[in-house]
């Protein structure tokens, strides 16, 4: 629970225009061989509460630095979001 304690605007403002680390755990990615991605958030479109698990996520506009900086929408959930920079 790093960063779930912050408002939906704080949340927003952290990640808005920083890289972060992101651990899926859910599914297998196409673009890296571990579970580890990378991506510059340009914006932040939603921020919201899985509907079962309790869980805060983000609906994002994101750089993925791992696909040659593709732009795309990506849902993350904040306790998989490692590192901020």
């Amino acid at each position: 629970m790093k960063y779930t304690h912050l408002s939906p605007v704080q949340l927003s403002s952290l990640l808005t225009n920083k890289t972060v680390r992101y651990e899926n755990t859910s599914s297998k990615s196409s673009v890296t061989v571990d579970a580890i991605r990378t991506f510059k958030i340009k914006g932040i479109e939603r921020v919201g509460k899985h509907v079962e698990t309790g869980d805060t996520f983000v609906t994002a506009i994101v750089q993925d630095v791992d696909d040659c900086g593709e732009e795309k929408y990506r849902n993350l959930y904040v306790d998989a979001i490692d590192v901020i920079v």
